[in-house]
């Protein structure tokens, strides 16, 4: 049997190869992050054995791993995309020395498969749909918090250029934006006709009073402003246009390929948008033998410290596997346990925990432990989820 180890990076790829008894069989080599250099790497291995009984090790690494995985599972050889924190901790323990190069990661890399093979998950590519929910629902998170930050942004500017307008009205709403995006500055605003901001501001209340209200502020403003800071509130509404409108594309084409997760989706408080983000992050659940593992995955598991005759009482969460898995965990469970939902048994273990005395966020993560335990069972059958159980 081989060992290979691959040390991934954007443009090349570092590889070591090693036999079952721990022979390096042929000098680190180096490979171009393109088809020549896969063919190159497949031709070294069956320079060394004609079997297919190869195993080769790699870190995930963002996105750079992917192409050559899925070259080599096609070639037929058993491939293992490790945890980049399994293998740092593995290479760490190897020597006390400080040597750090991509050709000895690579030969670490491959020792630590041959050492744990039989224990680790081999890759399999994931269903197409599934590695779009993932990619489209991270897109979606990050352009989230920019949104948030120009939000931010925006509020700030206001509260130096027209404190009262932040005071009185929501600058976020889509009537504000129009109206601060159109009349550049606080004087414009002060002298516009007030016909022409009964037509502009759309609020519930009576919109003839709202604009006396705004037309008052804006001459009486203790805010100040330049150009600069014009400049800037222009920036912000623009970009939150810019965010906003790349959402409104993206849920779109979320909403068309949860068609198939319905299932899903009937869990109380998960949403297209969460949904989404779940099974992406999720894959295979095929890959997780048992619930303990995902929810590890999720970086909702315990940590424990245990030393001697101590034991930590203070357990917390670990929080070291996906976030994005975590934060869409965290969502669906607080909208199932607080919000406008149909009772269900998510609730029951929330209200479970506060009569504990648990804190509202801990008893959430309660609640969103037993919901990832319903996904991980839902994922494999099919089944809508039942309110009964």
């Amino acid at each position: 049997m081989l060992f290979i180890g691959i040390d991934i990076a954007s443009v090349k790829h570092d590889i070591a190869i090693v036999s079952n008894d721990g022979e390096v069989l042929s000098e680190s080599f180096t490979i171009d992050n393109n088809i020549g250099g896969f063919k190159k790497l497949h031709m070294e291995i069956q320079s060394h054995t004609e079997s297919l009984d190869v195993c080769i090790g790699m870190e995930e690494t963002g996105i750079y791993h992917q192409n050559i995985a899925k070259f080599l599972f096609e070639c037929g050889y058993t491939v293992f995309c490790t945890n980049a924190n399994l293998t740092h901790n593995f290479i760490k323990s190897r020597s006390l020395r400080l040597t750090k190069t991509d050709k000895v990661d690579a030969l670490h890399i491959s020792s630590y498969v041959m050492l744990n093979y039989r224990n680790l998950n081999p890759y399999t590519p994931k269903v197409y749909n599934t590695n779009e929910l993932k990619s489209l629902s991270r897109l979606r998170f990050n352009k989230l918090t920019n949104l948030s930050k120009s939000k931010s942004e925006l509020k700030r500017l206001l509260m130096v250029a027209f404190p009262e307008f932040v005071t009185n009205f929501n600058p976020l709403s889509k009537w504000a934006l129009h109206l601060l995006a159109t009349y550049k500055s606080v004087d414009k605003i002060s002298r516009i006709h007030k016909s022409t901001l009964i037509d502009i501001i759309k609020t519930k209340s009576d919109r003839d009073a709202n604009a006396d209200l705004l037309k008052s502020i804006s001459k009486n403003t203790i805010g100040h402003s330049n150009k600069a800071i014009e400049l800037e509130i222009q920036s912000c509404i623009q970009d939150i246009n810019h965010f906003q409108s790349q959402i409104d594309d993206i849920d779109f084409e979320l909403k068309d390929l949860m068609q198939q997760y319905k299932h899903i989706t009937s869990i109380p408080g998960v949403g297209i948008v969460t949904g989404a983000l779940i099974i992406g992050e999720i894959g295979d659940v095929k890959r997780f033998k048992h619930k303990s593992q995902l929810l590890a995955y999720a970086g909702c598991d315990p940590t424990i410290y245990q030393s001697g005759n101590y034991r930590s009482n203070n357990a917390r969460l670990s929080k070291r596997g996906s976030k994005y898995l975590r934060s869409a965990l965290f969502t669906s469970a607080r909208v199932a346990c607080v919000g406008n939902c149909k009772d269900n048994k998510f609730r029951d273990k929330y209200l479970l925990k506060r009569a504990q005395n648990k804190h509202h966020y801990s008893a959430v993560f309660h609640a969103a432990k037993n919901m990832l335990h319903s996904i991980h069972s839902m994922l494999i059958t099919g089944e809508a989820f039942d309110y009964s159980k």
